[in-house]
């Protein structure tokens, strides 16, 4: 497949040879992602954390300063993000343009994921952390034809439970990497042969597909991964509401912990402290939506930690900044960056972290193609 330029490319259970570059050869024993010189991770600390004091911005300060904004401030404030941007090495990227979608969306080599027993070690993927937790996410683009092998690679290496994709897998851009009707088969690759059987799907709140996959690597024994598609988020543009990403976001969370134990108990999971495997997210570029829904998640996980402690606290815009340090162009657009503030908006008035309703004014938002739906 051709590169362009860049454009953004069973049952589930809800709850309530490349050229190595400068980092490589350490990465891929590294417990954590590398620090970046914009924001430096001292050992023990981590990337997304509550330090307090006046660098943290409360819920209610963020919900004002939303309220007492437009979309065109909003956006404006997006240009601030992308102003901030540094350019770091991309070494492997360049060496491999076939297997790259897009020539201006890189993949920075002091994350990128490196895949061990093939004939390169390079994948258009990186590691992003959560909150307090090192590589919570694998941001990937959706596996091309020649990169489907890869991309299992990495899934088996990993250990991964769970591959969410933010992009229909009968998008005409996106390879069908698995088998997709219930009791299929598919063989993917040469080298290493992954065996994938679908094992059914469940249709969830008419928003996503839940996938049960049995997957094996040659002759080893077989492996549980759930793949969730969400479908109802357009490559340009946004859900009309922020209301089932938040279910989604929710469900992919406990479906882990799930998954993790399940895999601790048939043995292909060491059983440690703490055991946690990365979540494999991808739309088409792996940057955009893909972005959008890491920093989501970010921002709930703090919030429900902080409002523990007894006062929430919520800044889109620093979260966005420091995955963009470890994904380049993560939260590709001004639309995608909006949408992250309306639905932690949304989430701290569901969780009721946030009560003053009267104070929330969200009118200047609704422009033609989004419609923020106000909780009940």
């Amino acid at each position: 497949m051709s590169t362009t330029n860049a454009a953004e490319g069973a049952s589930v259970t809800s709850p309530p040879p490349t050229p190595p570059s400068p980092v490589s050869a350490e990465n891929s024993d590294r417990d954590r992602t590398s620090p970046t010189p914009k924001f430096p991770v001292k050992p023990g600390e981590f990337l997304h954390d509550c330090k307090r004091g006046s660098e943290e911005t409360p819920l209610v300060t963020f919900a004002g300063r939303l309220s007492a904004m437009n979309v065109y401030r909003v956006f404006f404030d997006y240009t601030t993000v992308i102003a901030q941007d540094q350019k770091a090495p991309a070494v492997a990227f360049e060496a491999r343009p076939n297997e790259n979608r897009y020539r201006d969306i890189r993949c920075l080599d002091s994350t990128r994921v490196v895949v061990q027993g093939g004939n390169h070690d390079y994948i258009h993927a990186n590691y992003v952390d959560g909150y307090r937790e090192n590589k919570k996410f694998i941001l990937t683009q959706a596996p091309l034809e020649q990169t489907a092998e890869q991309f299992w690679s990495m899934v088996w290496q990993e250990k991964a439970v769970m591959i969410v994709s933010l992009t229909p897998l009968d998008n005409i851009n996106c390879y069908r990497y698995m088998p997709t009707s219930s009791g299929s088969k598919m063989t993917i690759g040469t080298k290493n042969k992954f065996s994938i059987v679908h094992m059914g799907t469940a249709h969830v709140r008419e928003t996503y597909d839940a996938t049960h996959l049995m997957v094996c690597k040659n002759d080893e024994p077989a492996r549980k991964i759930l793949h969730l598609c969400f479908y109802t988020w357009p490559d340009k543009g946004t859900p009309l509401r922020p209301t089932e990403l938040l279910y989604f976001v929710s469900d992919i969370n406990h479906n882990r912990k799930l998954l993790t134990e399940d895999a601790i108990k048939k043995g292909w999971l060491p059983n440690t402290p703490d055991i946690k495997t990365p979540i494999v997210i991808h739309c088409l570029a792996g940057v955009g939506r893909s972005g959008a829904l890491a920093s989501i998640d970010i921002c709930i996980q703090k919030l429900d930690d902080t409002y523990g402690q007894g006062k929430p606290f919520c800044d889109v815009k620093d979260t966005v900044l420091r995955i963009r340090t470890q994904r380049e162009m993560a939260v590709q657009k001004p639309e995608q960056y909006l949408f992250v503030h309306l639905a932690l908006l949304e989430y701290s008035v569901r969780r009721r972290y946030y009560t003053v309703i009267d104070g929330i004014d969200v009118s200047s938002f609704f422009v033609s193609g989004y419609e923020y739906v106000s909780p009940p």
